[in-house]
């Protein structure tokens, strides 16, 4: 085998807003037919690489079955609000947890010493592939599927907002205290959760970074890839190798569903609110009455696409509002945002929801239950591209209907999102992160990959369009 034929290895955990942007990517390559593609994760992704595979064949490579869950506990912890310590600690933990390093690892090393790759791209929070691949020194590409501020925490001035913290990028006094103050308690927390018996194995292993901090990890990559456009996430120092490529977005003959009953509904109603909580969050019965009466107050002008899965659907109440219209799957989420009738998203704020309703010129309404969600909340209503809740991840139906009713009647949200939309796809996108990634499998042993400096341009940019 040829050294400029040697293989590709992507690596992730089977969580969608994780994986979806590397398997894009992998999705671009073997569109573009790029030999001897690999693909590791857990069985649950299988389906989903396999149809990736729309040119040249992707080699799905399993972890075994789902490892990296998101328990009640954890789930406690990740939903007390912005400016608490015990989501990001129980995260840490979660992605440290010995088990799921060893496993990670040690398939890793196995994928790796078979498929001999000359480069990996792998999720961020895949700790135990990012060592496997420095202590077999195959050079790796590193995905960051939140705002990439989280990573560089010690490269953010005091006067920038705390990750997780929610708060906006002009902060008042009042703000910049309470941002310093969690500062500090974040660092003091992820200290004391610091677990030097892994450390010491780690070490033994010829694991250089012993305690898995991420900006270490970023220094190690070749290129860092993350999802976004300075002036959506706020601007800080980034590193040369750090590039920020946009939404990642399937081509767009993927986007329509062709035609079908839930197109037919969405032809007959002049005006659509797509409700979709991502997969992970679980709201109360409480809380999903609480927003079905926000949805029932929109009706009759206003109709609702709710996606919900089967166990959120049995809590909710008896009889829903006439205007609603609940699924527990969508076909095609893209033929929806970019339907002509959806005037507006309501979504938790995740990295991939977020860029994806701007891209495609829909404003929003956060609803923030944990971490980086809290972060894009703000970036949401600083860049003028929607609202979020006041007090999340707390809300009552007359705030969610209060705020969805401005979002419809007021068009600069949909124009500020739409010029943001654009920037989004100047960017770049899946095109570029698969052109990154040939590149960086091209370089000398040692080399970076700097990014394009219209992001450095870009990042002089704070506030909407």
């Amino acid at each position: 085998m040829t050294s400029d034929r040697r293989p590709i290895l992507f690596a992730g955990a089977a969580h969608s807003g994780l994986l979806n942007p590397i398997l894009a990517i992998a999705g671009e390559l073997s569109r573009r037919n790029a030999p001897d593609l690999h693909f590791a994760s857990e069985e649950d992704a299988r389906h989903q690489v396999n149809g990736a595979a729309v040119g040249s064949p992707v080699s799905f490579h399993s972890y075994g079955e789902k490892r990296v869950t998101v328990d009640g506990v954890m789930y406690d912890a990740m939903t007390r609000g912005p400016r608490t310590t015990a989501g990001t600690v129980a995260l840490a933990r979660v992605v440290r947890d010995r088990a799921v390093l060893r496993t990670f690892f040690q398939r890793t090393l196995e994928q790796i010493d078979q498929v001999r790759p000359r480069l990996m791209v792998i999720d961020n929070l895949n700790v135990g592939a990012i060592d496997a691949a420095c202590v077999r020194r195959v050079p790796f590409v590193l995905s960051i599927a939140f705002p990439p501020s989280g990573v560089y925490l010690g490269r953010l001035p005091w006067s920038y907002p705390t990750p997780t913290s929610g708060l906006p990028r002009r902060m008042s006094g009042a703000q910049r205290l309470a941002s310093v103050a969690f500062r500090l308690r974040l660092r003091a927390a992820m200290l004391r959760c610091a677990d030097l018996t892994l450390a010491r194995e780690r070490r033994a292993h010829g694991i250089a970074n012993v305690f898995a901090d991420p900006e270490r990890h970023s220094d190690d990559a070749v290129a860092v890839l993350t999802y976004s456009v300075f002036g959506l996430e706020y601007p800080f120092a980034a590193p040369p190798h750090l590039h920020l490529v946009g939404a990642v977005v399937p081509p767009r003959e993927s986007w329509a569903d062709g035609g079908g009953e839930l197109n037919d509904w969405l032809d007959r109603h002049e005006s659509v609110v797509y409700v979709n909580m991502g997969t992970l969050i679980k709201l109360s019965a409480a809380q999903l009455r609480e927003l079905a009466e926000a949805l029932r107050r929109l009706g009759p002008g206003h109709q609702v696409l709710w996606k919900l899965p089967a166990g959120q659907r049995a809590l909710l109440p008896a009889e829903l509002p006439a205007n609603v219209r609940t699924v527990e799957w969508v076909p095609a989420h893209f033929g929806v945002l970019t339907h002509p009738h959806v005037r507006a998203v309501v979504c938790h704020g995740g990295n991939n929801i977020f860029h994806e309703s701007v891209y495609c010129g829909r404003p929003m309404l956060v609803l923030p239950f944990w971490l980086d969600c809290y972060d894009l909340a703000a970036r949401a209503v600083d860049a003028g591209v929607g609202l979020a809740l006041d007090r999340p991840p707390g809300f009552d139906a007359a705030e969610v209907a209060a705020k969805l009713l401005r979002l419809l009647s007021d068009d600069s949200y949909r124009r500020r999102s739409r010029r943001w939309g654009e920037r989004l796809r100047q960017a770049g996108g899946v095109v570029r992160a698969a052109d990154v990634v040939l590149r960086a499998a091209r370089l000398a042993p040692g080399s970076r990959l700097s990014a394009a400096r219209p992001d450095v341009a870009a990042s002089n940019q704070t506030s909407g369009a």
